[in-house]
Formats: structure tokens, C-alpha cells, sequence
């Protein structure tokens, strides 16, 4: 992802009013179990929205099966075995020639906001954000017209909510009745789970929990809109791993590190030469 926002979108020099905005909204521990995805359970409107809307990538996947690792590697770009970042709650020290990618993009002009993670697996230089906490936010910058980046994390679906049951009704207590799930009535399960109860109400529990994720994402979508940035803001969903269940996170398997990826670049976005034509037209699945 560092990736594409750097050379899929020419993101370089100062910015303008011209520049894209960039909204990334990242989940905890899911796979792809939304309904873009054919999941036959999901209950996830919003984000098939986006996919319709954007490009939907079927064969993402994170560069480790567990999260802080993983956002080492987002942050800047690089491998974390390349920064000493692949041992879970190590603590490494960046080389002062790498710096995470926002703070290239505030000398580029652009106001960088996270709400609220960053568990990078070091300490980020005090120049990464102009605002990093649960109240960081695009309304933020004094300038309007200024371009930003900003970051949004939903941990209500991380392995936590499955295993915790406080945090599971705290998280899922805003779906509607026609919005959760049935455990007895889930009709697919991994092959290689016992069907029990227990793993049916696991799975139950993942499923509301993307779907209270969904809404969430679709709280953010609703504030560009009502912001008028929509059309002029390029949206990444993403997770950081797959589902936090065994055999999946923590694990290489597909299972542990295939993720969701969707990408919508507004249509004015796309027609100042920066992307090649037909690469991002909506509805776009990426194999």
C-alpha cells in the first residue's frame, strides 16, 4: 500500500489543491469475509458499495501472519525483517536514512492524521504525523484546501471481540436484529475446524463483528460526503492480517495472511493522467 500511494497515484513534489486526499480505513484480524468477497454469510453493504465502486484485489496478502510486524512494513515501505521488526513486541531502532511515509508526505504538503494505532515495533520520528491520537481527524487542518492523508483503525473486529464476550456485545450492540448471525445456521465452516458449538460461535461472532466494522467504515464515507471530499479522496479498506482464530493468525497460511483490499479512486482522480486507463474503472476485480 505504501506502494501504490506513492507510485500508482504520483504522489510527489509539493502538493496542491489538486492533489488527492487519501483516507485509509484499516480493520483487525479479518480475512476477506465480506459479501464482495462471496462470503455467503457477510453482512457488509458499505464496503460492497466501495468494492462496486473502486477495485476489489482477490490475492492480497500481509508480509506476516500477526499485526505489529505487519505494520512495520506498511509504515515504511519495507520488509520488517530488513528492519528487525519480524519478532512480535520487539523494539527496534529505524536507521535515520528510513522514515515512515507520512512524514514524506507532509513535506509534500499534506496534513497526516492517525486515529489512532501505530504499534509500529519502534518509535515513530516525532516528524511522522501532525496529529496521532483517537481524536485525529481530516476536520483538523486549519486549511481546508489542504490535501491530507489520513488513518482510521477499527479494533472492535480484532481477536479480542471473538474471545471476550463483554467486548463482543459492547461492539456488535449497534446491529439491528436482521443484521446478526445464526450459529446453528452457518452453513460453511473452514474444513479444518471441528463443527462444534464452541467454533460455531466463534465464527458467529467474527461475522457481526465485520459487520459492526462495516458500519463503522460507512460513518467515515458519509463524513467525506457530507465534507464534499468524496469525490476528490482516495479510499483504501484493508486488514492487517487474517482472521484471529486459529490457524490463522499468527499461522502463513492463506488463512493467516490473505486479506481484503479495496481501493476507490474518484473518476476525477483518474482522469489527470496519473493512472493508466481502464486499470481503475469501478467494479474493477483485481486477480
Amino acid at each position: 500500500m505504501t506502494v501504490l500511494v506513492f507510485t500508482l497515484f504520483g504522489l510527489c513534489g509539493k502538493a496542491d489543491v489538486n492533489q488527492p486526499n487519501i483516507l485509509w480505513l484499516s480493520a483487525e484480524d479479518i480475512s476477506p469475509h465480506l459479501s464482495c468477497y462471496g462470503d455467503p454469510h457477510a453482512i457488509t453493504p458499505r464496503l460492497d458499495q466501495l468494492a462496486a465502486e473502486g477495485i476489489q484485489y482477490t490475492h492480497a496478502f500481509t508480509t506476516a501472519g500477526v499485526c505489529a510486524p505487519c505494520r512495520s512494513g506498511i509504515i515504511t515501505g519495507m520488509y520488517q525483517t530488513t528492519l528487525g521488526t519480524h519478532h512480535m513486541r520487539c523494539n527496534a531502532t529505524l536507521p535515520s536514512y528510513i522514515r515512515p511515509f507520512p512524514a514524506l508526505l507532509r513535506e509534500a504538503g499534506y496534513y497526516c492524521a492517525n486515529n489512532s494505532k501505530q504499534d509500529y515495533q519502534f518509535k515513530p520520528p516525532t516528524d511522522t504525523w501532525d496529529q496521532s491520537s483517537s481524536d485525529a481527524h481530516w476536520r483538523h487542518r486549519k486549511n481546508d484546501d489542504q490535501p491530507f492523508f489520513a488513518v482510521f483503525n477499527f479494533g472492535g473486529c480484532h481477536e479480542s471481540g471473538i474471545a471476550n464476550a463483554n467486548k463482543y456485545r459492547q461492539v456488535t450492540s449497534i446491529l439491528k436484529p436482521l443484521m446478526r448471525q445464526s450459529a446453528a445456521s452457518l452453513s460453511t465452516l473452514p474444513p479444518y475446524y471441528a463443527d462444534s458449538p464452541t467454533i460455531r460461535e466463534d465464527w458467529k461472532r467474527n461475522y457481526e463483528l465485520i459487520t459492526a466494522m462495516d458500519a463503522w467504515a460507512g460513518e467515515l464515507i458519509d463524513q467525506l460526503k457530507a465534507d464534499g471530499l468524496y469525490e476528490n479522496t482516495i479510499i483504501f479498506f484493508w486488514s492487517d492480517h487474517g482472521v484471529g482464530l486459529p490457524r490463522a493468525k499468527r499461522w502463513l497460511y492463506d488463512s493467516g495472511t490473505r486479506i481484503p483490499l479495496i481501493v476507490r479512486i474518484p473518476k476525477q482522480v483518474r482522469s489527470r493522467g496519473s493512472i493508466a486507463a481502464g486499470q481503475c474503472e469501478p467494479g474493477t476485480v483485481s486477480e
